[in-house]
């Protein structure tokens, strides 16, 4: 299925091969600020969270997923652990998945998708939350979606017979609720990443 890039991530890597040795030396720029934001959402043990004030203080990596893709999302999850592990420390980080399928995507069933990639790590939150809340989240952060059916001929209320497309992409949020970074989720080496992450951490 078609996904949608993110595209910034095409074009700092064009501008890191014409000038590596000066991009290296520069902290990631302010690329929004999240500060007029405030998205309640739930945990994955149906805890509620205000997103991003409920992590301020610590450098943010979110990723954003819907728990029957067949696709991208594991590889977005998958590349979200090398990055963790990827970190010396992760003291001062915290890892944020996001559903854009809050419809299917309960807290039980996010509970079920982080420990089916062995994710137990309490600095990494999988959420949800109310269906307008998501739509106004993924809006602000960038993130497209598009529901695809898989029978067009099934009934309206059936909800798992669609595919979404999306954006893949994970955002770096630094510790005062600003957006740092958006990269393909699914593709950016972790060092890259990483390093951005060093760059801006307290």
């Amino acid at each position: 299925m078609t996904r949608f890039a993110a595209f910034p991530l095409l074009a700092a890597f064009v501008l890191a091969g014409l000038g590596a040795g000066c991009s290296q030396t520069l902290d990631p720029p302010v690329q929004d600020d999240l500060d007029d934001t405030e998205y309640t959402l739930t945990t994955h043990d149906s805890t509620a969270v205000t997103f991003p004030d409920g992590y301020s203080g610590d450098v943010l990596v979110v990723g954003y997923v819907y728990t029957q893709c067949p696709d991208v999302c594991p590889m977005i999850t998958a590349n979200m652990k090398k990055i963790r592990a990827a970190l010396e420390s992760t003291d001062g980080v915290r890892f944020v998945t996001i559903t854009f399928d809050p419809e299917r995507d309960t807290p039980s069933r996010l509970h079920t998708y982080r420990a089916a990639y062995g994710i137990d790590a309490p600095t990494w939150d999988f959420l949800t939350g109310r269906p307008e809340t998501i739509d106004q989240l993924m809006k602000r952060m960038g993130v497209r979606t598009s529901r695809t059916s898989t029978n067009p001929n099934a009934p309206a209320d059936t909800t798992d017979t669609y595919f979404i497309n999306h954006t893949d992409q994970i955002t770096l949020i630094d510790a005062r609720g600003r957006v740092r970074g958006e990269y393909m989720g699914s593709r950016t080496p972790p060092k890259y990443i990483v390093e951005d992450i060093q760059k801006i951490r307290s």
